[in-house]
């Protein structure tokens, strides 16, 4: 059989074969995206404790659990233009690692502005990984391999979340450890300590990154590069077979209109390309597209990660209040607005701080994150059968109802397992991103999830912060927004085009 002189891409990367590289590349992807998680979500469990020593208020509170978000908007258009102009693993690794020295840094806080600072440049630079790295991963695997491939990096991402809820088990309560820096008049306790080491994974996956995977073939191919293309795909197949590199049987590749793109909109500047990317999303036809995506991501996010914030603190207060109170029935407000009038008479005793975190707490929020894993899991499993609509319409109702009835149900376990579905909204980000993908032509695509994502985050923002100025004054109101937005955007999403198409 005569062989062709010259290969597609999709057919050069499947003959590398599928093998220890590739395996290495996507529990390294799933590590890079859960590292997003950490450094964004981290903060959320030092609160209780790091609250009370930096003196920080409801509101304060809030703006911390979200400032990282607000860095992960700010930063998402530059991210994405820098990893089309500059490459995704010059981009990648050094973010990653500015990320962990943001984060030291953030540990010598003595003052909610300093603090305030760095965790927004950590978020700043964490966007790089989040934003990046599923295109990263699916460059390097051929259509049949890529959608599966995804999936289980995303599988391996809610696993790798775990990592918040057992770094707090191990460290936060050991309040015995600390060391006094006389320089700086602060005591580096476990919360500090906490919060250094979820910055660790973003330190280890930039050295795996740097000396273990080579840049994109599709980004090299995509710029006109043949010859530096060629040898990553010799490399892999090396890797993957541990057959010399000669035995690769592709020599050249073909010319298609992918190869041209170095000359596109990307090398004229940054903002000539975010305007070439960003403006057609909102003209006919797919204004309504965008405006739905966007909508329905600033619910989720606002749901699930603005409230996420709160949700260790909340479940503290709640299980002290369940040790001292056993066998009384209370709704969750009365429970928070109790607990806050305890905390203000035992101030006039100086005895005002939160020292640690209840066992529960680290239980439930351990459960959480698995059980954000193993839903990840299951949709993937069961979407082609379903269609993405029933999916997406079951979690927002569910949370929705949930939000209404915390207001209500006077049993405060019960309500904890509410609190839970309300931010199970998580799971629908990557079914939305799915059907987003499917609504836009190839040009327009990584530009319409970014925009949807950057309206996700100012969701996340959005209540964070909300939550933080009505929870203390407003707390039976507070549940009524992630309420709507949940049950608007479940009706909302029958609307989406194609959303309940099912594929055998």
């Amino acid at each position: 059989m005569i062989q062709p002189s010259e290969y597609s891409f999709e057919d050069a990367i499947s003959r590398t074969g599928f093998g220890k590289f590739n395996y290495i590349l996507i529990v390294l992807s799933g590590l890079m995206l859960g590292c997003g998680f950490l450094e964004a979500s981290c903060i959320n469990m030092i609160l209780p404790i790091a609250g009370c020593e930096l003196d920080l208020s409801n509101s304060q509170k809030g703006l911390l659990g979200s400032i990282s978000y607000i860095g992960i908007i700010l930063s998402s258009h530059f991210w994405g233009f820098m990893a089309d102009t500059k490459g995704r693993k010059k981009v990648i690794a050094p973010a990653l690692c500015l990320s962990f020295i943001f984060t030291v840094i953030s540990t010598f806080a003595k003052s909610f502005t300093f603090i305030l600072i760095f965790r927004f440049l950590s978020g700043f630079c964490i966007c790089a990984p989040q934003s990046i790295t599923y295109a990263f991963l699916g460059e390097y695997h051929c259509v049949k391999r890529r959608g599966r491939v995804l999936l289980f990096a995303s599988f391996l991402y809610g696993l790798f979340c775990l990592i918040n809820p057992l770094n707090a088990f191990v460290f936060i309560n050991q309040d015995s450890w600390y060391v006094y820096i006389p320089y700086l008049d602060i005591n580096y306790g476990t919360w500090r300590l906490f919060l250094l080491m979820c910055g660790v994974p973003s330190v280890i996956s930039a050295i795996a990154l740097i000396t273990l995977i080579p840049e994109s073939p599709k980004y090299t191919y995509a710029r006109g590069d043949e010859s530096r293309t060629l040898k990553i795909l010799q490399k892999i197949y090396k890797f993957n077979t541990g057959r010399p590199i000669e035995d690769y049987e592709v020599k050249c590749l073909e010319k298609d209109s992918e190869f041209s793109e170095g000359n596109d909109n990307r090398s004229k500047g940054f903002f000539k390309f975010v305007w070439y990317q960003t403006v057609p999303l909102f003209q006919h036809p797919h204004l309504k597209n965008t405006l739905t995506a966007c909508y329905l991501q600033f619910g989720l996010c606002l749901a699930s990660n603005g409230f996420f914030t709160f949700f260790p603190e909340i479940l503290n207060k709640v299980f002290i209040w369940l040790n001292d109170n056993p066998s009384q029935t209370s709704t969750v407000c009365d429970i928070l607005e109790s607990y806050d009038k305890n905390v203000n008479i035992s101030s006039i005793a100086g005895d005002t701080c939160v020292t640690k975190l209840e066992s529960s707490t680290f239980i439930n929020v351990t459960i959480l994150t698995a059980l954000f894993s193993i839903l990840w899991l299951i949709s993937s499993v069961i979407i082609n059968k379903t269609g993405k609509l029933v999916i997406i319409a079951t979690i927002l109702f569910a949370g929705g109802i949930s939000s209404i009835l915390i207001m209500f149900i006077e049993y405060p376990r019960v309500s904890i397992y509410l609190y839970f579905l309300l931010l199970i909204a998580n799971v629908n980000m990557s079914i939305v991103n799915a059907s987003t993908v499917e609504l836009y032509p190839t040009t327009l695509r990584a530009m319409a999830v970014s925009i949807s994502l950057m309206f996700g985050r100012i969701g996340s923002f959005t209540g964070s912060n909300f939550v933080g100025l009505m929870i203390k004054n407003y707390c039976f109101y507070t549940w009524l927004l992630p309420a709507t937005l949940s049950i608007s955007g479940g009706l909302l999403a029958f609307t989406i085009p194609n959303i309940n198409k099912r594929i055998k």
